[in-house]
């Protein structure tokens, strides 16, 4: 996605008027489709320890790949964690910028009032449990009789916390640590995006096929604190854990799926405000909190400015490479 012609001219008119536009121009331009996220200005990321051995992505030049697959009528994108936050998000910017089918899944619909599932090119997959392997299953036999294929899978689903006063996780020391909390971590964060991925490979094969079609490409919402070599802090020891193995499980997948055409990264998505990172916001700063409908735009840019080069790779919302 490029800025307009006119935003560029306007841009540049206020260049001397304003660091953050300068900012915005040397190099990480933003994508936005909403009115609530348009006035947000990232801060640049902050630094990390450990050397990534992937180069940046640029996110000011989408792919041959992506612009075919956003064209595309045929083109099925689907997205876990669709009934709120980041997910739902997602799904908001494909509808806007894809011609293709979005698979939406989620456990139930967050509000029994929203009709927001009742979109012509929004196939609702409800009760979908990533914890249970014939969820996983069932979703995968809809996919094969519907349209056998998948060009875009975005992992979102996930957990931290339950919120509630006396909930197990995030831990904040080791004694703290809950065996079952732990499990079910990594049956969500890991095990599930992981099995997910095994169940519709198969239908995101690009190569030997006669319709010629682009990459496809599997997008893991990961986090930060999953790097090891960026762990200076301790702490949440099941999160931690959950999103390093999801972390190590896309940079061991993408070897294999690359020869099938299927690229394959994980994606730190940044403090975002949802219901899953509001009971840990409360100290973080207003400029490094980031409006949902931004985070899912720059999830989205991400994804759709990859090349070979960076499959495997571990990226923040701003294209860096993060050390694993």
């Amino acid at each position: 996605m490029i800025l307009s012609k006119t935003l560029r001219i306007g841009l540049l008119s206020c260049l001397h008027h304003s660091s953050k536009i300068n900012h915005l121009l040397r190099g990480r331009i933003i994508l936005y489709s909403s009115s609530s996220s348009s006035d947000f200005i990232p801060p640049d990321p902050p630094p990390f320890n450990g050397t990534p051995v992937f180069p940046n992505v640029n996110l000011q030049n989408i792919s041959k790949d992506a612009k075919i697959r956003n064209d595309d009528p045929d083109a099925v994108f689907v997205v876990t964690g669709a009934n709120r936050g980041i997910g739902r998000h997602i799904v908001n910017h494909l509808l806007l910028n894809t011609k293709g089918t979005i698979v939406a899944c989620y456990r139930t619909i967050h509000d029994n009032n929203d009709n927001w599932m009742n979109q012509d090119r929004i196939h609702p997959f409800d009760n979908f449990d990533l914890e249970q392997q014939e969820s996983i299953q069932r979703l995968q036999q809809t996919l094969e009789k519907t349209y056998n294929r998948v060009d875009v899978l975005y992992n979102v689903a996930g957990i931290l916390g339950n919120n509630t006063p006396n909930a197990p996780g995030p831990e904040r020391s080791l004694q703290q640590m809950d065996r079952d909390w732990a499990i079910k971590s990594m049956q969500v964060n890991y095990l599930g995006p992981t099995f997910l991925t095994q169940a519709l490979a198969p239908m995101m094969r690009s190569t030997i096929r006669k319709e010629n079609r682009p990459t496809s490409v599997v997008a893991n919402i990961s986090a930060r604190v999953g790097s090891i070599s960026d762990n200076g802090l301790g702490g949440w020891i099941s999160y931690r854990c959950s999103k390093a193995a999801l972390n190590q499980a896309t940079r061991t997948m993408a070897h294999e799926l690359k020869r099938q055409g299927t690229l394959c990264i994980s994606l730190h998505p940044g403090t975002t405000d949802t219901e899953l990172s509001k009971p840990f916001s409360k100290n973080v700063k207003a400029e490094r909190l980031f409006p949902v409908e931004f985070t899912a735009e720059r999830m989205v840019s991400v994804v759709d400015t990859i090349e070979d080069v960076h499959t495997g790779g571990f990226y923040d919302w701003a294209g860096q490479a993060l050390s694993f």
